[in-house]
C-alpha cells in the first residue's frame, strides 16, 4: 500500500510542477526559477503553493504534499511524507505508524525506487546531526 500512496505523492508533484512549468513556459523545475518569474506564494487551479528554502509545500483540498527539490530530484523526510498521509483522508483511515512508514519506504531502497539522503550539518556551525532523507531515483516505478 505504501507503494500505491508513494505513487499518488509522486504523480501529484509531478503533475503541480507540469502546470506552473506549462503556465510560464519553462521547462525546468518550479524551484528554480520560482523567484524570477511567479510569487513564490500562490495558486494555481485550485492549488495553494508556497515554495520555500529548496522545498515546496503544496495543498489540494486540505491533503498537504510537502518536498523538497535537488534539481529534478524529488526529495523527501518521513515526516513529510506521513504529512502527506495524515491529511489525505483514504490513507489517513490507515492509521500508519512512523516506524512502519519507514519501514515500508525502506523496502522500496531495497529495491532501488529510493534513496537515502544524508543531510550532515551546516558548514561552519556547530550543528551536527545528520537528518535522514530520501530521494526518489526511480520514478518510472511509478508510472
Amino acid at each position: 500500500m505504501i507503494e500505491k500512496i508513494l505513487t499518488d505523492y509522486i504523480t501529484f508533484i509531478r503533475s503541480f510542477e507540469a502546470l506552473l512549468k506549462n503556465k510560464y513556459q519553462k521547462d525546468i523545475n518550479p524551484c528554480s526559477f520560482s523567484i524570477t518569474f511567479f510569487e513564490r506564494v500562490g495558486s494555481i487551479e485550485d492549488i495553494e503553493y508556497h515554495f520555500h528554502g529548496s522545498g515546496c509545500t503544496v495543498k489540494k483540498d486540505d491533503i498537504v504534499y510537502e518536498y523538497d527539490i535537488s534539481v529534478n530530484e524529488i526529495q523527501f523526510t518521513e515526516w513529510k511524507f506521513s504529512e502527506f498521509i495524515r491529511s489525505h483522508p483514504e490513507y489517513q483511515k490507515l492509521n500508519y505508524s512512523a516506524d512502519y512508514i519507514e519501514y515500508e519506504l525502506f523496502q522500496l531502497i531495497n529495491k532501488g525506487v529510493l534513496e537515502w539522503l544524508n543531510i550532515k550539518g551546516i558548514e561552519g556551525t556547530l550543528f551536527g546531526c545528520v537528518f535522514k532523507c530520501y530521494r526518489v531515483v526511480e520514478e518510472s516505478f511509478f508510472v
